[in-house]
């Protein structure tokens, strides 16, 4: 059965997905819409399932009950305590940490803190690491057991802040990224943008859009790929915390109102049949 043509407003674009989980979903929804679809994931989720290091570090913590726990995400703490709940080892996390000051990044992380029956002692100034940090460093952390948890791609300069600062840091990662299996695709992404080829780009994790930046670094084409972004390629982003690697570099991207996939999806139609 052919596609009916005046449903086809997209035909004649092509749309790049970023995405490692759910890119089928995403790419197929556009090319219903008549796009042609590049597929080029710039990092891979390893599952909590089978994080070796994610299993040590919670018994680390366990047995060394924090002061203080720096959460970044609300979906990387919920993620751990069900790591640690299909481990058997919820129970014992809980207790670890029911003695300690939590101090969240955003309303979604004070939310997760909440509704895992903790609470928070303060929140961050800005949704991101570094202002975390900060918050951490003003209330002090000289001699404290301290937790960072840590989403996608650990901040190792946010971790040697605290170093330095004299805290006996543990950090945990619920969800990392990896490098994704095909390095190729995503070079050939960065080639495209700067020609001019990719119509729009969408990014469902701040993660995406740093390795993204780090692959053009390392090609020394990280100018060339922002001017193109700023300019010739529409960005979509799920929502506020994706979107902040893409404003600092001065790019506005196309955001819907809730961060949710098929309303990401929607608003980037909107925005290109416009």
């Amino acid at each position: 059965m052919s596609a009916d043509t005046h449903t086809l407003t997209l035909a004649g674009t092509t749309i790049a997905v970023t995405a490692s989980r759910r890119a089928t979903e995403q790419g197929e929804a556009f090319e219903r819409k008549g796009a042609r679809v590049v597929y080029a994931p710039t990092v891979r989720i390893v599952p909590t399932d089978a994080d070796e290091l994610l299993q040590a570090d919670t018994r680390g913590i366990i047995e060394n009950p924090p002061h203080m726990v720096l959460v970044t995400t609300g979906y990387g703490l919920k993620g751990w305590l069900s790591f640690a709940a299909d481990a058997g080892q919820e129970d014992a996390l809980r207790d670890a940490l029911a003695g300690a000051d939590f101090y969240v990044r955003g309303a979604k992380g004070r939310g997760a803190v909440r509704a895992l029956g903790f609470e928070d002692s303060g929140i961050a100034a800005e949704e991101v690491t570094r202002a975390l940090v900060d918050l951490a460093l003003e209330v002090g952390v000289e001699g404290k057991r301290v937790v960072l948890q840590q989403h996608g791609k650990p901040d190792h300069e946010q971790e040697q802040r605290l170093k330095d600062a004299g805290a006996q840091l543990a950090t945990v990662v619920p969800h990392r990224w990896e490098e994704p299996k095909d390095i190729n695709a995503v070079h050939e992404l960065i080639d495209s943008i700067i020609a001019g080829e990719i119509t729009a780009i969408t990014f469902t994790a701040a993660p995406a859009v740093e390795a993204l930046f780090g692959y053009a670094t390392e090609q020394e084409k990280l100018p060339e790929l922002i001017a193109a972004l700023r300019e010739k390629t529409v960005v979509a982003s799920v929502g506020p915390v994706t979107s902040v690697p893409l404003e600092e570099q001065g790019i506005t991207p196309v955001q819907p109102e809730r961060s949710r996939m098929g309303a990401m999806i929607k608003a980037l139609v909107e925005h290109l049949e416009r």
